[in-house]
């Protein structure tokens, strides 16, 4: 306020804010070394990203209690109001916050680093699948708090500004924990189709369908994480608190690429642990077309009466394997996630494929009719059970069966 009066009474300025705000800003420039080398020198000595960090907070703090001295002397009573000059506000809050925008680069490259230390966990290098997997959904299951801990940090020290430097640092822990997924995902595969190769069944028993679904259940909670809208705030009214303006620039906010790699190991996951629940139907129906129990059946069995006919081995171990499937799937599910869906799908994928394997047999005489429509009947009764319905093709599939056998009662 004195230095106010002093420029009115003895300068005659008609402007002394202005003439204030500008010697600030001339005084801030012609600083030799200036704020920003002394800061970068001291920057330099920091042994550890967290030592990195709290300088910034510290240049932060410095920051405002200049501020709010010049805010004070502008919002101070006085006789005259004078309206300052965005343009003159916006030079000192550059000069004022040169420091910091020349280290806002070096904050990304310290939160990287401090997102990096929290995947060296030595849980992360189990070689059990199951066990790997579930490390990942933990780590999954915690960014929220890194991100959230990190996020209030960086609102600390920039304020509005912090997003075109935060979301690199995301990107980087994003992109790392999708690397990780990728490749025990990998290691899954691997494990199921070596699996499949040496003629084991693999099925909802195997490791591999846990250790699928649960990184399953690991990319779709970090994508969730990374779908949460990040609230920036209403931009500062006053000119020396809007940071965008003056720590920005030109910087181009970033966007988080890696979201689409973590959609596309979401849907693979999905896919391999379904069709490592779908395997041992799928080693049973592989076997319908080789079957010679469709064919070149002797005339006189052609007459055995319907109630003589008991569904094949293939049809009731399908049977056996999804009735045991509930029990099962109630294992690995969380809570919230029914088995009711994975029943579901598994019972119209064994309806569909077993109508396609069927329509692919040549040649099927009228006992290999009556066999197939045997087998048809356990599967319905199956299905029904647990609580899902034969799909169309495997509904027409019958009708065509009977139509072509007239003496098969229904």
């Amino acid at each position: 306020m004195l230095q106010v009066e002093w420029l009115s009474t003895v300068l005659k300025s008609e402007t002394p804010l202005a003439e204030i705000v500008r010697l600030y800003t001339d005084l801030l420039l012609s600083l030799d070394p200036s704020p920003t080398k002394v800061v970068s020198a001291n920057f330099k000595l920091c042994q550890s990203p967290e030592e990195g960090m709290a300088l910034l907070e510290d240049l932060k703090t410095d920051i405002d209690e200049f501020v709010a001295c010049i805010r004070a002397i502008i919002d101070a009573p006085r006789p005259n109001k004078e309206t300052l000059p965005v343009n003159t506000l916006k030079e000192l809050g550059r000069a004022v916050y040169q420091p910091l925008r020349e280290l806002m680069p070096k904050y990304t490259e310290l939160q990287i680093q401090l997102f990096q230390a929290n995947l060296n966990d030595n849980q992360l290098k189990q070689d059990e699948l199951l066990e790997h997997s579930r490390a990942l959904l933990s780590v999954a299951e915690r960014c929220e708090g890194w991100l959230s801990t990190a996020y209030a940090r960086g609102r600390k020290i920039a304020g509005n500004a912090v997003l075109p430097y935060y979301i690199p640092a995301v990107e980087a822990l994003s992109s790392s924990i999708l690397s990780l997924i990728s490749t025990h995902s990998r290691r899954i595969e691997t494990n199921f189709l070596s699996s499949v190769r040496s003629g084991l069944s693999a099925g909802v028993l195997s490791e591999t369908f846990p250790a699928a679904l649960a990184l399953e259940a690991a990319a779709a909670e970090l994508l969730k994480v990374l779908a949460d809208r990040l609230e920036e705030g209403e931009d500062p009214e006053h000119p020396l608190l809007d940071l965008k303006s003056v720590l920005d620039g030109d910087v181009v906010q970033p966007q988080l690429t890696s979201v689409s790699g973590l959609q596309r190991a979401r849907e693979q996951l999905r896919s391999l642990a379904r069709a490592v629940l779908r395997n041992p139907v799928d080693v049973q129906l592989d076997k319908i077309p080789q079957l010679s129990v469709w064919h070149n059946n002797d005339a006189l069995s052609t007459e055995l009466p319907d109630f003589a006919l008991s569904p094949q081995e293939y049809i009731t171990e399908i049977g056996q394997y999804l009735m045991t499937l509930p029990q099962h799937l109630e294992m690995h599910l969380p809570e919230k996630q029914a088995p009711w869906q994975f029943l579901s799908e598994v019972c119209a994928h064994t309806c569909e494929v077993y109508a396609e394997k069927i329509l692919n047999v040549r040649n099927m005489d009228a006992l290999g009719t009556k066999r197939c429509l045997t087998d048809i009947v356990y599967l319905s009764s199956v299905v029904e059970d647990l609580g899902s319905n034969i799909t169309p093709a495997l509904k027409n599939l019958e009708k065509s069966l009977r139509a072509a056998t007239p003496s098969q009662t229904e």
